[in-house]
């Protein structure tokens, strides 16, 4: 029995398109192998192969030595092979073998050499060396008759017909497709390519190379009709707004696709690694989480969601662990004590005489003030409103003291405002605007201060004074905080206080005795030295004494006291 019917059990599997493609390379070719007893009775040709060589490439054309005695003509089809030749890494023997890499069609042949061009895409591009392959076929064989003449019973039993036994290569490919009988498509192709590898040069090789590459194309053509896998997406979401800090945050999907859950990853903000939360299914395509309440921190929060395959791939659903979805948290809204603002009152009496003692040049000024200090030591550190009274009596030092003229009596009743600005922490700036009443009318003055250092701790002030009708100061005053509970201010002034202003005021005629026995011109500039120490009989209660010594020359100088009181709350 002729075993064709081998291929027909090999297709039956197939649809009709690949016994289509099988008939056409596979009937032709491998019957001669596969029914050798009938090919040899009908007479079949046996392929012969002829060999030649690329010669060069020229401007894309191949050069080969195919002369007129190849009987080939423009037109023809040739196989082009490549030549391998490698050592063996482990035994060492050199290894030759040839693999076919296209086809090429000649153009024009020559007496000795021949143009051809690809026919088709070649599996690898031609160099010069590169085997060129021509299939002919052979003379063939006599048909034997089955029957020699006679009748049977006439034949000699040396007479009766054999049938030639299979050669090697056709017997081992017959038990090669015994071997594939049932066997899926990718099973057939790899043992078809193996062979025609082992086999590069026998004569069935290009017959099953193209019943493989055939079936190729056919699984190709399965798998591009055969319908992608849906992709899951989302039908439904609403991303979290208006976050509180430290609530639970609940968050619901609706999933199309074919996913076998969903994975919820969070992070807060600044937070490198993300916590993983699986979601809870909650019907058809519904998957909700809750994150906890701890895990919900000002100033934000970062998620992005994730479906899981049924093949157990994660697949992104919303935003990516790169560029995640973010949400606003909102702080917890806290009570908070109300700033507090250290209040202070102070009260403070000053004696200063600059003449021995002979009431001719003094200076007696009384000032209390209430001032807030407020918690921050830059921008508006403190503000303070006073009042004082100012009262002295003074003249120059020849009216007083050569001339015996009486003294000016000076008066100012004022009150003002003062803020403090703090730079920083360390240096601040304070003003003061005054506005006060003398004999005369209205007048006014201020003050202008640095302090280098913090007003609760020592600090250096600097600073200088104007007042109307008084006169100038200048002053320096260091406040040593070194000891709590004995607060210690080191002062020093220079001043022409309190007759520091020429008497311009008009005057009565009949008062002129006495405008001439007074001195009128502005007083002189002296110096001031004050030591005041204080102690703090209760936190909030400290009780000062100041002593002073004054002059404005050796000769014309005094000593100072003074008491002063401060609360503060």
């Amino acid at each position: 029995m002729c075993k064709t019917n081998r291929f027909k059990r090999l297709s039956s599997w197939l649809p009709r398109r690949a016994v289509r493609a099988l008939a056409a390379g596979a009937s032709i070719g491998t019957l001669a192998f596969v029914c050798p007893r009938q090919a040899w009775a009908d007479g079949a040709r046996a392929d012969v192969e002829t060999t030649y060589h690329v010669v060069m490439l020229d401007a894309g054309d191949l050069l080969v030595d195919i002369g007129v005695d190849s009987h080939l003509s423009p037109g023809d089809v040739v196989e082009i092979w490549r030549a391998l030749k490698v050592k063996h890494p482990v035994t060492g023997r050199m290894l030759e073998d040839r693999f076919r890499i296209g086809s090429l069609r000649l153009s024009q042949v020559g007496t000795r050499l021949s143009l051809a061009r690809p026919e088709g895409n070649l599996t690898r591009d031609a160099r010069p060396g590169d085997i060129i392959v021509v299939r002919s076929a052979a003379a063939p064989t006599p048909v034997q008759p089955t029957e020699p003449p006679g009748s049977p019973a006439q034949r000699p039993p040396s007479a009766e017909p054999k049938p030639p036994a299979l050669d090697p290569e056709a017997a081992a490919l017959t038990a090669i497709f015994d071997q594939l009988r049932g066997s899926d498509p990718v099973v057939r192709i790899r043992a078809y390519e193996d062979y025609v590898r082992a086999h590069p040069t026998g004569r069935y090789a290009a017959v099953l190379y193209e019943e493989a590459q055939a079936l190729r194309r056919l699984l190709a053509r399965e798998t591009s009709r055969a319908p992608a896998p849906q992709e899951p997406s989302i039908r439904s979401f609403a991303a979290p707004e208006n976050v509180m800090e430290e609530s639970p945050l609940s968050i619901g999907v609706e999933v199309q696709g074919p996913v076998t859950g969903a994975v919820l990853h969070v992070r807060n903000a600044g937070e490198v690694a993300y916590q993983s939360q699986p979601m809870t299914p909650s019907g058809p395509g519904y998957y909700t989480a809750v994150v906890p309440s701890d895990r919900i921190k000002a100033p934000g929060l970062q998620y992005f969601l994730e479906g899981i395959m049924p093949d157990g791939r994660a697949v992104a659903l919303r935003a990516s662990a790169d560029r995640p979805e973010g949400a606003a948290v909102e702080p917890v809204p806290r009570p908070v004590p109300p700033k507090r603002r250290n209040a202070t009152f102070s009260l403070l009496t000053d004696y200063a005489d600059y003449n021995r003692m002979r009431g001719n040049d003094y200076a007696w000024q009384t000032e209390g003030w209430f001032g807030l200090r407020y918690g921050q030591d830059v921008g508006v550190r403190a503000v303070r409103s006073g009042f004082g009274v100012f009262r002295g009596a003074g003249g120059t030092i020849e009216d007083l003291d050569v001339n015996s003229r009486a003294p000016r009596r000076v008066g100012l009743t004022y009150g003002y405002l003062e803020v403090e600005v703090g730079a920083s922490d360390f240096v601040s700036l304070i003003a003061r605007g005054v506005v006060g009443l003398r004999d005369e009318g209205t007048s006014g003055g201020g003050q202008g201060m640095i302090r280098i250092g913090n007003d609760l701790k020592t600090n250096l002030l600097l600073g200088g004074e104007f007042l109307g009708g008084v006169g100038l100061r200048g002053f320096t005053q260091l406040e040593l905080n070194t000891f709590p509970n004995v607060p210690i201010i080191l002062r020093s002034e220079v001043t022409n206080q309190p007759a520091g202003v020429s008497d311009s005021s008009p005057r009565p005629a009949d008062d002129a005795r006495t405008s001439a026995e007074t001195s009128s011109d502005a007083g002189d500039v002296g110096a001031r030295g004050i030591v005041q120490v204080g102690y703090r009989v209760v936190p909030s209660l400290i009780v000062s004494i100041r002593g002073s010594y004054q002059g404005r020359t050796i000769h014309h100088a005094g000593p100072g006291v003074g008491a002063g009181v401060t609360y503060q709350w």
